[in-house]
């Protein structure tokens, strides 16, 4: 069994480089394209599902439904997989938080979401949230989750049990791609992204 893990596509807060956590924005047109470019590289491979579970968010419940759609699958929502709550920075721009305070936000930035916006929540927090979720993974068939980056984070977290800064760094993903991982060890095994297949 195989654990397919994709990020939603682009919105247009991730395209200005806005925080988006807990709001409810919806896929752009290149978001859109992402998922449909997606959906179908994992058609050509034939790619057959026993669940596709996605977060409870437009974004990702738009990207599901088109990957979804390609599949022949019906989305299942689950409230564990929406995204890691960023508190106080939730809508503010990147380049005004550095400004305000650059070296405590770069620290926490650098963090990976060991520590938690004013307000917000940490890796571990989410972690906490989703582990009745990832002990609940059945090896009936491969599963794909549509979520976001913190909570995808803390799941890949979670599976391999490694939460430092390193390990975390390389669990980030861009909104075009898939990561494959094996459950049993849990090891990511693939990547499978729009932009480069």
């Amino acid at each position: 069994m195989s654990l397919l893990i994709a990020r939603h596509g682009q919105t247009d807060w991730n395209l200005a480089g806005r925080w988006q956590s807990v709001s409810d924005i919806p896929l752009n047109a290149e978001g859109r394209n992402q998922a449909a470019r997606l959906a179908a590289l994992l058609k050509a491979r034939g790619c057959a599902l026993h669940r596709l579970v996605a977060s409870p968010l437009l974004r990702a419940q738009e990207t599901a439904r088109v990957l979804g759609e390609a599949l022949g699958c019906t989305v299942e929502t689950d409230s564990a997989l929406i995204e890691l709550d960023l508190g106080q920075f939730e809508g503010r721009l990147e380049s005004e938080l550095r400004t305000e305070d650059p070296a405590g936000y770069d620290a926490w930035r650098e963090s990976c979401y060991l520590r938690a916006a004013p307000g917000g929540e940490t890796i571990h927090d989410v972690a906490s949230r989703v582990a009745d979720f990832v002990t609940g993974l059945d090896s009936d068939g491969d599963t794909l989750i549509v979520g976001h980056q913190g909570v995808n984070m803390a799941i890949k977290a979670k599976l391999s049990d490694c939460f430092s800064p390193g390990c975390l760094a390389s669990y980030r993903q861009s909104n075009d791609e898939i990561e494959v991982w094996q459950l049993d060890p849990a090891k990511r095994v693939g990547q499978i992204k729009a932009d480069n297949d």
